[in-house]
């Protein structure tokens, strides 16, 4: 099937990259795609049961006992040069200077449950769906490289009760550009108040915001 360039979805926020992969393997598990293996509330042996899949942020929430659970945690970012100065394009029709660099990140999605096999195949499921799919999803991103993958041993350990559980890991890379627009009124700004104050230099003002900071209940 073509893909439109208007169908096409640039990702460059590390939220929104998360979000990218919980909307995916959250719909891998959805029975109304007719896709192999998509639990829901019912299953047979797994009555009242469903796959949780969440952000790792959520991980130690007052649901993180809630399992079979998948946790999607993105790795460090590391924004690398492209070009000189990172610079793109001096102005354009706005007048707004254009930065373009390549992030550099991963992604470690942890698969957690109380019985070993279940841990085993939903793992079988994300990484397959994931890195089967790595071509189409590059694509519809923009991504630049999704993978290499590597799924870890299983491994058991004791939580509010025994837990299996199994990592995938792959690395993502993608083009970042920006413009200076919607940092520069907020520059502007701090100088006008810095400007307009009694301090004696700059650095003052700036210690002042992180002393008021400190000072907040």
């Amino acid at each position: 099937m073509t893909v439109n360039a208007a169908d096409l979805v640039p990702i460059k926020s590390p939220l929104a990259l998360t979000g990218v992969f919980l909307d995916i393997l959250r719909g891998r598990f959805k029975p109304e795609y007719n896709l192999g293996w998509a639990w829901y509330p019912g299953d047979e042996g797994r009555a009242n049961s469903t796959v949780h899949i969440e952000a790792g942020g959520n991980r130690h929430t007052e649901d993180f006992s809630r399992r079979p659970a998948v946790y999607v945690i993105r790795n460090p970012i590391n924004f690398s040069q492209a070009v000189i100065g990172d610079r793109f394009l001096n102005t354009d029709k706005t007048g707004d200077q254009l930065f373009y660099c390549i992030a550099q990140t991963g992604f470690t999605i942890n698969v957690e449950a109380e019985e070993s096999g279940e841990a085993e195949m939903i793992a079988d499921i994300v990484l397959s769906t994931l890195m089967m799919g790595a071509d189409e999803i590059e694509h519809f991103f923009l991504f630049k490289k999704l993978g290499p993958f590597a799924l870890s041993s299983e491994i058991r350990m004791r939580e509010d009760t025994e837990v299996y559980m199994i990592s995938i890991q792959f690395g993502l890379s993608y083009e970042c550009r920006w413009a200076t627009s919607p940092v520069r009124p907020l520059l502007k700004e701090s100088l006008a108040k810095l400007r307009d104050g009694t301090y004696t230099n700059n650095d003052n003002y700036f210690i002042s915001i992180y002393q008021e900071s400190l000072a907040q209940k």
